[in-house]
């Protein structure tokens, strides 16, 4: 299953290698990712697309939304 999650994310070094670690860690496949500025220099935004079973991904919802960095968290469950 594809999901996409988009963050928004305070614009600090590091976050996004922590970011990918995370869904390394837990089994996913990256199919895509993609960052982008927005109006504010102190936020990018970041676009995953990941494979991998809905379950899992609630996990790394939660922890997401511990990270200090993570001002935003949306994610897009994909069909089965």
């Amino acid at each position: 299953m594809t999901h996409t999650v988009s963050l928004l994310v305070e614009n600090h070094e590091g976050v996004l290698s922590r970011i990918a670690r995370l869904f390394d860690g837990r089994g996913y496949r990256l199919e895509s990712l993609t960052t982008s500025p927005v109006p504010d220099d102190d936020v990018n935004r970041i676009t995953l697309t990941v494979s991998g079973a809905h379950t899992a991904l609630e996990k790394v919802e939660k922890q997401l939304e511990k990270f200090i960095d993570v001002i935003h968290l949306e994610v897009k469950l994909g069909d089965s």
